[in-house]
């Protein structure tokens, strides 16, 4: 998924019964992930509340306040960044864990002077994909029917997969289709089902004992001329020198073919 953001400050806040969002307006977009309490939060005219578990991003330019004071202690992640909010949820709720370790790693970034901030840019974007993966699961969620179709794409990535057979199980037009992943995805639709294949291809061949031959077939592939070529032309070496080269790491032996 590309985001046209860029990092600013990030951090994570431990609050008392009592405490209430500060009154603001900044020129960055502001998110928020809360990990316990309740955030009672104004946004211009809008009231709502952001409960554990819930993420939202606030809008650069709009005043930011808390109009309600929380019951209970409150513990919350924020970032603020700059950028184009595009289709990005307004409020999600992301899964917990992964989303607090992202933002984990992304304070760490933060506080550490040999990351700059295109570090902490890459880490906010990882956080900002846990949000929009939250989003599309609702059916009308904007990006609903693209996460769909790369969930389908993924599991179904070791037989040849073709834009039109995509088109096909989902009942829309191949067009349609294209256009919707040249939006979102580098490169388009077909790069992104390269992509799982050769995610597929890579784990095959580093984590088990199969014949290359064996992996080709598994694959989806009519036969292993072809298997080296597609392997060839996207990693730049044969499936076998791939593969010795990275169980050659660490002292560890490739498998014989």
């Amino acid at each position: 998924m590309n985001f046209s953001v860029h990092y600013a400050v990030a951090g994570k806040t431990s609050a008392p019964a009592g405490w209430s969002h500060p009154s603001s307006s900044t020129e960055t977009h502001e998110l928020i992930f809360c990990t316990s309490g309740s955030i009672y939060m104004g946004l211009g005219f809008e009231r709502f509340i952001i409960r554990e578990g819930e993420s939202c991003i606030l809008p650069a330019g709009t005043r930011r306040y808390g109009y309600r004071e929380g019951a209970a202690p409150t513990e919350f992640y924020w970032a603020h960044f700059k950028g184009e909010l595009g289709t990005l949820p307004m409020r999600s709720t992301p899964n917990p864990d992964r989303t607090t370790r992202l933002f984990d790693d992304l304070i760490m970034y933060s506080r550490t002077p040999e990351y700059d901030d295109d570090a902490c840019t890459c880490a906010l974007e990882l956080v900002l994909f846990e949000i929009v993966r939250a989003g599309a699961i609702s059916e009308d969620a904007p990006y609903a029917k693209l996460f769909a179709i790369c969930e389908w794409i993924n599991e179904n990535c070791t037989r040849q997969i073709r834009v039109s057979d995509v088109a096909e199980h989902f009942n829309y037009n191949e067009d349609y289709i294209t256009r919707m992943f040249k939006i979102h995805y580098k490169g388009g639709i077909k790069s992104y089902i390269d992509a799982a294949r050769l995610k597929k291809i890579r784990e095959l061949l580093l984590s088990t004992n199969m014949k290359i031959k064996d992996v080709a077939e598994q694959c989806g592939f009519d036969d292993s001329k072809s298997f080296q070529k597609f392997f060839k032309y996207h990693e730049g070496m044969s499936a076998l020198s791939f593969r010795e080269l990275y169980f050659g790491s660490g002292g560890r032996r490739a498998p014989e073919e």
